[in-house]
């Protein structure tokens, strides 16, 4: 399982190619070639978790970059580097954008893994399980 992620969010103005550089190596190519050496390694029953974001499907603002790489506000350490203040302001942001009105706990991320981790996914390939509190589905109204 990965969830390796760069979550820099600037306008398009803003962007360095270095920053550039350094979120689609963190957030696209690592997985990427990590997989890749770890192949030998995987049985033919193997579960590989990919952890992306929903900024995939709908638009955040300053997320274009982000959103394109890592392609459900969930609440993780990923924005302590703002400060108490700023990151009590982004989530409540992201949570008036969820249809659950609230945000998602690593918990629940962890069970979905297990799940896909599980026996009970054989059947379950090459999918997207958005475990998002519903915000994926504005995508499509």
């Amino acid at each position: 399982m990965n969830n390796a992620a760069d979550i820099t969010h600037l306008p398009i103005e803003e962007w360095t190619e270095e920053a550039f550089d350094r979120l689609v190596a963190t957030n696209l190519k690592s997985p990427f070639f990590l997989i890749k050496e770890l192949l030998p390694l995987f049985s033919r029953k193997s579960s590989v978790i990919l952890v992306g974001s929903v900024s995939a499907f709908i638009g955040h603002e300053n997320a274009a970059v982000y959103g394109a790489a890592k392609a459900g506000p969930t609440v993780t350490n990923a924005f302590a580097p703002l400060g108490p203040e700023r990151q009590a302001a982004v989530y409540e942001e992201l949570r008036r954008t969820v249809p659950l009105h609230r945000l998602g706990t690593a918990t629940e991320l962890a069970k979905a893994a297990v799940y896909l981790a599980s026996d009970e996914s054989d059947y379950t390939a090459g999918t997207v399980l958005r475990v998002d509190g519903g915000i994926g589905e504005l995508a499509y109204w």
